[in-house]
């Protein structure tokens, strides 16, 4: 049996009352965290550098392609110079010249050809990088926005913190003058029940929230005034009032 003076078995309820405002301050930091403007902000962001991501992908691609175009056209002119430099020589025989001159006007179809889709490709390009640069402000606009909620939930959890350590303190405060047998006993039923105290009113008990038997509340009242006593529903520690 565990005994304390009425005035210690009280201190219970000053630490029921810190444990329960310790519990609601976890649980608004945890909503704080869990904010939906914070997690859409992010969603956004997310989606955000995506769109990015696929933009600049889309402009490597049609930066390659130009730049393939550009060498092709680059080995299609050498090879035209070097044919006309040939038939300019007149050093070959005239099925040679005549060749030389066939390949000289395919070679020419071919670099317009080229040329036409280089055109194209560039225009690509530039609609390409264009996407890249409306999609980079995007993304620096929501990120932007999710620095903002994030600095504002970083506010909230800060205040939150500081009033939890607050509460831990008074807490710690309150328990130094329960006695250590007693402190046990409220920190297990704690554990167990989620509740380790309540009060007795009347005859209807905090713990389970109905009235107590008339044996229960007989066997109670007939109790030593600094012996602790229990609810027989819920288990929690009783005080009496």
């Amino acid at each position: 049996m565990i005994t304390a003076s009425p005035e210690q078995q009280r201190l219970l309820l000053e630490l029921q009352a810190h444990v329960s405002a310790g519990n609601l301050l976890s649980r608004q930091r945890r909503e704080a965290l869990e904010d939906p403007e914070l997690l859409s902000a992010r969603e956004v962001v997310d989606a955000a550098r995506l769109r990015r991501d696929e933009t600049a992908a889309d402009q490597r691609t049609a930066d390659a392609e130009v730049q393939r175009l550009e060498d092709q056209a680059a080995k299609v002119a050498e090879r035209i110079k070097g044919n006309e430099a040939k038939l300019m020589s007149g050093q070959a025989g005239a099925s040679t010249l005549q060749g030389l001159q066939r390949e000289i006007e395919s070679l020419t179809a071919t670099a317009a050809e080229l040329e036409d889709e280089e055109l194209s490709a560039l225009d690509s390009a530039e609609s390409a990088a264009t996407d890249v640069e409306a999609a980079e402000s995007a993304l620096a606009y929501a990120t932007d926005q999710l620095t903002k909620v994030q600095a504002e939930v970083d506010a909230r959890v800060a205040e939150l913190d500081g009033r939890a350590a607050e509460e831990s303190a008074a807490r710690a405060s309150v328990a130094a003058g329960v006695p250590e047998d007693l402190l046990a006993d409220f920190e297990d039923r704690l554990s167990r029940h989620g509740v380790g105290v309540a009060k007795l009113v009347g005859s209807v008990s905090g713990g389970s929230g109905m009235a107590l038997s008339p044996g229960d509340l007989a066997q109670i009242r007939a109790a030593a005034e600094d012996e602790v006593v229990y609810c027989p529903d819920s288990g929690v520690i009783l005080i009496r009032e």
